[in-house]
């Protein structure tokens, strides 16, 4: 029986193709100004979603539009190239976005910022239509937001209502429930070995950073995301405590990170590498399209850095200090 996979990877090798080379997004950091950062980028497969971008009174706003475009199209694409059961795995990959999304939606919310600056936040991927998310970043307080998102936010969005409506009402409450929900989502639906072990590496991962954030607190176990494989419930306890010690070696480098920042870190560079492997591991699997949607949102978020950057002349040592961090 011909696998579905080989086909659907097939394309997105193609697509992964398309992404641009680190030493053409050192070129866009190196322009001496943001017309030349457009000019670097017209000189890319990102050329045709430029648009408004280039015209002479366009600002950031209109870049934002034109990256926007390019990822939207890039997961729309995606997604009809994919049938069967791996559609069903790719739009679970897709809720990656969603929680993503709702988290920036409830930081800004909380934080009382406008909707135009919540909305240049977003990804715009994911499986909640584009305008359920417009409308969701105009929401006044997070149980409006979670109205909003209650019918048309999809899983993750019913995730946000049920945290509500049972009282979470902190951040950490809120985004700890969103990472519970989503991964209970995502581990219903992925089939793969690989992929399935790439996701529970994320939990680890995540379940650390949490335990940190929550040393000099009361540790409880409400914050503990199940479905990881190295980091069990009473390890969390533990080292939310503040015990150091995790028996796997590339996580310990996480608990010995000097603070959260430099932690998150850490974390990020141990999944991109997760990522890198299992896309290699995974040649008639969902590895390859988890690593390929990675990729792609670094791509849109280093461009998109840059042209902030170039558009504020930010000095060259601290764009690039930033961009290590993407």
């Amino acid at each position: 029986m011909t696998n579905a996979y080989g086909y659907i990877n097939g394309r997105v090798r193609m697509l992964r193709a398309d992404l641009l080379p680190g030493r053409v997004i050192e070129d866009a950091a190196n322009a001496a100004n943001y017309a030349e950062y457009l000019r670097s980028v017209s000189e890319t497969p990102l050329r045709e979603d430029l648009g408004e971008a280039t015209a002479q009174e366009a600002g950031l706003a209109e870049l934002d539009a034109a990256l926007s475009h390019n990822y939207l199209r890039s997961v729309q694409h995606l997604r009809s190239i994919a049938v069967g059961q791996p559609a069903r795995e790719v739009e679970a990959l897709l809720l990656r976005y969603d929680v993503l999304n709702i988290k920036t939606l409830v930081r800004g919310v909380l934080a009382g910022r406008s909707s135009e600056e919540i909305l240049a936040g977003l990804v715009p991927a994911g499986t909640i239509p584009w305008p359920v998310l417009q409308a969701a970043a105009s929401a006044t307080d997070v149980a409006s937001l979670a109205q909003t998102l209650a019918v048309a936010g999809g899983k993750i969005g019913g995730v946000l209502r049920a945290a509500v409506s049972g009282g979470a009402g902190s951040l950490l409450d809120l985004e700890v429930a969103l990472d519970q929900g989503y991964y209970r989502a995502v581990l219903a639906s992925v089939r793969g070995v690989n992929v399935r072990r790439y996701f529970t590496r994320e939990i680890d991962v995540r379940n650390l950073l949490i335990a940190r954030q929550l040393r000099g607190t009361a540790a409880t176990n409400r914050y503990f995301i199940p479905g990881g494989r190295e980091v069990s419930e009473s390890d969390f306890l533990r080292i939310a405590g503040g015990d150091n010690t995790v028996g796997d070696p590339q996580l310990q480098a996480i608990l010995e990170a000097p603070d959260l920042a430099s932690a998150e870190f850490v974390a990020r560079r141990l999944l991109d590498e997760a990522s890198r492997n299992v896309a290699m591991s995974d040649a008639l699997g969902a590895g390859v399209v988890l690593d390929y949607l990675r990729r792609k949102e670094q791509e849109i978020a280093k461009l998109r850095l840059i042209g902030r950057g170039k558009y504020y002349n930010l000095p060259a040592d601290e764009l690039r200090k930033e961009l290590a961090d993407v």
